[in-house]
């Protein structure tokens, strides 16, 4: 097996919330509601992890204070699906029930006019590894 094929694939979407809804409303729909319905069907088909990143607006000071770039991205969350093979996440995204239950909520939501998508390999450099409550250790 070559080096590419045992390293983890991520699928990484770079999203924009609905027109109207507030920061603290996605983050509730996006963790509360969304992510629970969509969870199940990720397990299934054996996706390893999948993340939510939002909040950005409170974070922007640090980003600001650290001068990490002249441009702040202006999307308003990240989700990231890793995974051994693409494979596992086709057969996520053509489950019947996926498509009835999950893939329309994401109007709830998201402004998928909007929102972007890329795919690659994991390059991991630095893993302080977590506990089984999934919070880094220390």
């Amino acid at each position: 097996m070559s080096e590419t094929n045992q390293r983890l694939i991520v699928i990484t979407i770079n999203g924009y919330r609905k027109p109207g809804l507030t920061e603290d409303e996605l983050h509730h729909y996006l963790c509360k509601l969304h992510a629970p319905k969509a969870t199940p069907f990720l397990k299934k088909y054996g996706i390893l992890e999948y993340n939510v990143i939002d909040n950005f607006r409170a974070a922007r000071p640090h980003a600001e204070y650290l001068q990490m770039s002249k441009k702040l991205s202006d999307h308003d969350y990240i989700v990231q699906f890793v995974m051994k093979d693409v494979e596992d996440f086709k057969r996520v995204w053509e489950d019947p029930e996926f498509r009835k239950n999950v893939m329309p909520d994401h109007e709830n939501f998201a402004d998928t006019t909007r929102s972007g998508v890329c795919i690659g390999y994991l390059n991991s450099f630095l893993s302080g590894g977590r506990d089984p409550q999934r919070w880094l250790k220390n």
